[in-house]
């Protein structure tokens, strides 16, 4: 007979009292609403506190590129370098008799100063936690509910 793990318990608990996280974060330049991490952290904090629930992180893969862009102020091109990072993460989530799960994510993240690679671990650590928890979205809208029509092929890359 094995022994019971206490993780599986404590993370069924922690579905069931997670609540769902709507967009409430507004990001205005480019005039969309998303989930910000801190309503993550909000979220989460109290119900993985009571549980004795914690999260570690481990960088598995980190790849860091600089892109170019190009914007127009008042008429005149401004180019910017941005630092690209590309992080993927092991997060191991931790019951406290020592028995845990662990999950694989990516993350990018994008920044003209010293902030991509933080970016990209909010990210992963965002989305880790709505896939490990199930967090509700309150939209519940289904990716399948959209369809594509392609029209043409995609062209091969000459060999």
């Amino acid at each position: 007979m094995s022994e019971s793990k206490m993780i599986f318990g404590l993370i069924g608990q922690a579905m069931r009292k997670i609540g769902a996280i709507g967009k409430e974060s507004e990001n205005t330049q480019q005039k969309y609403k998303f989930r910000g991490i801190d309503a993550v952290y909000n979220a989460l904090n109290p119900v993985m506190s009571e549980l004795g629930l914690f999260i570690c992180p481990e960088i598995i893969d980190h790849r860091r590129e600089e892109r170019e862009t190009q914007n127009v102020y008042n008429g005149e091109v401004k180019k910017t370098i941005l630092k690209y990072s590309i992080l993927t993460i092991k997060y191991t989530i931790y019951a406290p008799d020592g028995s845990n799960v662990s999950c694989v994510v990516v993350g990018e993240g994008m920044d003209s100063g010293d902030k991509a690679s933080n970016k990209a671990m909010s990210v992963a650590l965002k989305y880790a936690c709505f896939q490990l928890f199930m967090i509700p979205t309150e939209e519940m809208i289904d990716p399948d509910q959209e369809s594509h029509e392609v029209t043409t092929a995609a062209k091969k890359p000459a060999a």
